[in-house]
């Protein structure tokens, strides 16, 4: 497997925490008071593992881009 294709799966697998985000906020119209705290604090996880996911995704499929605008940790050095 390629980087490239591993940077797909883990976008893939961020379109999957979507759904789950989206099941859960459905949930929320029909409960109050516990319930709702739960299912809101699932949905904080969610989300920031959705984020962490996509952004793994995206740094795989361009690592080796050219069109890369990443800083280079060596980038200040003289010539």
């Amino acid at each position: 497997m390629t980087l490239e294709q591993l940077g797909q799966e883990y976008l893939r697998q961020a379109e999957n925490l979507k759904g789950v985000i989206k099941s859960y906020s459905a949930l929320k119209k029909n409960v109050h008071g516990i319930e709702l705290y739960e299912i809101n604090r699932k949905i904080t996880v969610l989300k920031e593992m959705e984020r962490e996911t996509r952004i793994t995704g995206n740094s795989l499929k361009e690592y080796y881009s050219n069109k890369s605008n990443k800083k280079h940790y060596c980038s200040h050095s003289f010539n």
